[in-house]
């Protein structure tokens, strides 16, 4: 100890003394001055360090020291203040004490965060780490204290390099000790114990371990996002690759300074997981190699991931393993579990099929609680995996029939042939060709007890084959909740209801084509009411030989409402489409004050262009929808060119000579009530009321016949 530090002990420890012997008030004013003055000499000494203009005298000087000393001299005045209490020293007293806790907290800040740069260093990530965390609470504190906001700005923007320096350090020893790789089709994943040396090769005077990497990721709080990266890739990489191919090569090697586990080193396997071409033994036997191998995986997660790790990292690694669980667990359900169900109900009593997946889930036992264990859970209730697996294969038909790219069409309805497209495909019934037209007549749209009467009678129209198939699986489906009991017919019943809402959940994505294809339109228009009319009353024949409990609640109607909305939206786009392009086939026809010029030659031209273009949608119209619908959507075409040609000839004033050529002029328009408002049927050709579903047609026929009035 030099001369200069034993003087300054020595003043100290008369200034304490000399402090003792004062009275209550002159101590507060002590604690006044001295309390300023360590204030001030903290905040010089936090501008002087952070901002780069040391000196000695404040290089040497303490803040947290000078606090600490102050504090206790400030335990000294309240022993005395609380034996003579008085509002006015108990006031000082206080704001003596908000002060020094402020200077506190800022000398311990500025401690924390001078020495980071050093702990870095040396490697003592962990001390780094809890520096900068107990540097962050303090800062909070900080805010709601009465400070210069000078030296509180200096801190906060040390903390946040400080911070960012550390959690740059944390990533690269990180990335050092975990580190996964990928070449080709291998991957591999390499642990390191310890590190000695940073990114600059600097060695650390203490090797940072597992341990220490743990402990600072989690109390910087990222640890679970580390851990979420580690999790995806092992079981992205090892274990669901495992669970579909357990022989493919996996292989784990150690040493003292780190391990490393690698999958596909010799090649992956080329086989295919098809469970439902395994026998049970082969589906056993495939289970118990996979469990073998996620032990090893698991064993290498436990021994070396966490190598040397103690109890207090206990819980980064339950939440890995509740983690890879979670992530496996869908994949366990859907390959492993739901073929293992017997396809029977009745075979449900025999437990042993859930054996080899109970030996399957006791390798996660250790790091999974036992809560989470769902194979077990499943066991628990065989008849709802049954349920669940048989209501996937329903709606797996279902998903097929609607993904298929058919594009025939079914006439059903009024007294046109039907052909049963489901009876072709199962072998049963008569055949049918690809223009509907089978050997098969009738209806052929209700079933005889859900429309004994006639009442519910569907018009005659084109709808989808994926449509029919539909209607045809529905009718099946329910019939199997007819025979099979209580426990599994609600299954039946859901499936149905999933069946045609997976419909209306995979027909939006045709909308791009139904804007530009009428047919295809006017199909799903007429597959959607067609649906409509079976939701009415399906089932309802058979509800009487349902389970009580599903008598009240199994109903399809509250279904209708969508169908008829997906309806309107499908027809919608192609009309508007039609619409907008007979307006600009009419060109000069939407304009005034043309008439009376001499262009009637290529008025007359436009004419026919336009009335070819409602035509056109007219006759696909009329192959496919049924009558009524057809008449309404031709009249919302022709309605387009009657108005404005109406509009024109309202307009003018023409000789007799004008007047012969303007009725000539619109025959084209004219002739579309002889042309297209005319309905087939087995007894002749019937011509439907034009104004009926022509709004403009009355308007257009008084014009006409004015004109020819004047030219007699």
């Amino acid at each position: 100890m030099n001369r200069s530090q034993r003087r300054s002990r020595r003043e100290g420890a008369d200034s304490d003394q000399s402090f003792e012997k004062q009275n209550v008030t002159s101590q507060l004013t002590t604690l006044e001055r001295l309390v300023e003055e360590a204030r001030a000499s903290t905040y010089e000494a936090i501008n002087s360090h952070h901002r780069d203009f040391l000196s000695i005298r404040v290089y040497t000087h303490d803040p947290l020291d000078e606090a600490a000393t102050l504090n206790d001299k400030y335990e000294t005045t309240s022993t005395l203040v609380a034996t003579n209490p008085s509002p006015d020293l108990i006031e000082r007293l206080d704001n003596i004490g908000h002060s020094l806790k402020a200077i506190v907290r800022m000398a311990k800040t500025h401690a924390n965060l001078k020495d980071i740069d050093d702990q870095i260093l040396h490697g003592e990530i962990a001390v780094c780490a809890s520096s900068i965390v107990e540097a962050g609470e303090m800062l909070n504190e900080i805010e709601d204290m009465r400070v210069s906001q000078e030296p509180l700005q200096v801190l906060h923007g040390q903390f946040v390099k400080k911070r960012a320096a550390v959690r740059a350090e944390l990533e690269y020893l990180s990335d050092e000790m975990v580190r996964v790789v990928e070449t080709g089709c291998v991957h591999e994943l390499h642990v390191t114990y310890g590190v000695t040396s940073n990114y600059d090769n600097v060695p650390y005077e203490n090797a940072v371990t597992l341990s220490d990497l743990f402990f600072a990721m989690r109390e910087l709080d990222v640890v679970r996002t580390r851990a979420d990266v580690l999790v995806t890739a092992l079981a992205e990489n090892w274990l669901l690759p495992l669970l579909r191919a357990p022989s493919t090569p996996l292989s784990v090697s150690r040493t003292k300074l780190g391990a490393s586990m690698s999958i596909g080193a010799f090649g992956r396997s080329s086989a295919v997981f098809v469970p439902s071409a395994m026998d049970h033994d082969q589906f056993v036997q495939h289970i118990v190699d996979v469990q073998r191998v996620w032990t090893t995986v698991l064993q290498f997660v436990r021994d070396d991931l966490f190598h040397e790790c103690d109890d207090d990292h206990a819980d980064v690694y339950a939440y890995m393993g509740q983690k890879l669980w979670a992530r496996v667990w869908p994949t366990i359900h859907d390959e492993l579990l739901v073929p293992l169900m017997p396809d029977n109900v009745d075979a449900l009593s025999d437990v042993q099929c859930m054996v080899p997946l109970l030996e399957l889930e006791n390798a996660w036992m250790e790091v999974v609680p036992i809560a989470e264990l769902r194979v077990r859970n499943a066991a628990r209730s065989l008849l709802q995996t049954y349920v669940s697996k048989r209501r996937s294969d329903l709606l797996t038909t279902v998903a097929s029939i609607l993904a298929s790219d058919d594009a025939n069409v079914v006439v059903v309805g009024g007294d046109g042939p039907v052909i049963d497209v489901l009876a072709e495909h199962t072998g049963k019934g008569g055949k049918g060709g690809k223009n509907g037209k089978g050997g098969k007549g009738g209806k052929g749209s209700m079933l005889p007890e859900e429309d004994a009467d006639g009442a519910l009678h569907f018009p005659r129209c084109s709808i989808s084959v994926q449509a029919q198939l539909l209607v045809e699986f529905a009718r099946e489906t329910i019939g199997f909740a007819q025979g099979d009991g209580s426990r599994t017919a609600a299954t039946y019943v859901h499936a149905v209801r999933d069946a045609f809402s997976l419909y209306r959940c995979l027909m939006p994505s045709q909308w791009s084509i139904l804007s530009v294809d009428a047919k295809r339109a006017f199909i799903v228009f007429n597959d959607c009411t067609f649906l409509v009319h079976h939701l009415t009353a399906l089932g309802h024949g058979l509800r009487e030989h349902w389970p009580r409990e599903l008598r009240a609640s199994a109903t399809f109607v509250d279904l209708i409402a969508s169908f008829r909305t997906l309806a309107r939206e499908s027809m919608s786009p192609v009309l508007q489409r039609t619409r907008d392009s007979v307006v600009r086939e009419l060109g000069m026809w939407t304009q005034k004050g043309w008439l009376n010029e001499n262009v009637l030659d290529d008025a007359e031209q436009r004419l026919v262009v336009a009335c070819g273009c409602v035509a056109q949608v007219a006759h696909t119209a009329q192959a496919h929808l049924p009558s009524r619908v057809y008449l309404t959507v031709l009249g919302l075409l022709a309605d387009v060119v009657v108005g404005y040609v109406a509009k024109r000839l309202s307009e003018c004033v023409v000789s007799d000579t004008k007047a012969r050529a303007l009725v000539r002029l619109v025959a084209p328009v004219l002739a579309l009530e002889s042309r297209l408002f005319v309905l087939t049927s087995g007894t002749g050709q019937t011509r439907a009321p034009v104004a009926k579903y022509c709004s403009e047609w009355d308007g257009l026929q008084t014009q006409v016949r004015r004109l020819s009035m004047g030219t007699k």
